[in-house]
């Protein structure tokens, strides 16, 4: 059983270290065209993201996008991988993705921790249902 752990961590490893470039690319991009070019960013959300937006903006999701203001940017400080799910740090906020057969797409944005715990939900500017 233990040399079945052995390959399957490092197939999977190996996974997570080629798909985070791929994350962190798409995380910018959305954050880069939130400001420049909104309708644009909508096509990086995710679906249920991008149909709660269209919600909040009278049934369009760049005036939702708009009406949310995530923070723009920053550094990353930080991404991980785990299956076809995201998390990217840039500055103070941390930006979750999933990943589609069209490719990364944000499912939230503008992220903070609201407590210490890490059982308490991040709260975010940019969501989903």
């Amino acid at each position: 059983m233990t040399s079945l752990l052995v390959p399957l961590a490092v197939v999977l490893g190996g996974c997570a270290s080629t798909e985070e470039p791929a994350a962190v690319d798409a995380a910018r991009s959305f954050l880069t065209l939130v400001r420049s070019d909104p309708e644009r960013a909508c096509e990086l959300l995710a679906p249920r993201t991008f149909e709660h937006l269209a919600e909040d903006g009278d049934g369009e999701c760049s005036k939702g996008l708009d009406d949310s203001q995530p923070p723009v940017g920053g550094d990353v400080s930080g991404a991980t991988v785990a299956g076809r799910s995201a998390q990217v740090v840039l500055g103070d906020q941390v930006v979750f993705l999933a990943r589609f057969d069209a490719g990364w797409r944000v499912t939230a944005a503008g992220c903070e921790r609201q407590s210490t715990d890490a059982a308490v939900p991040y709260h975010c500017t940019v969501e989903g249902d």
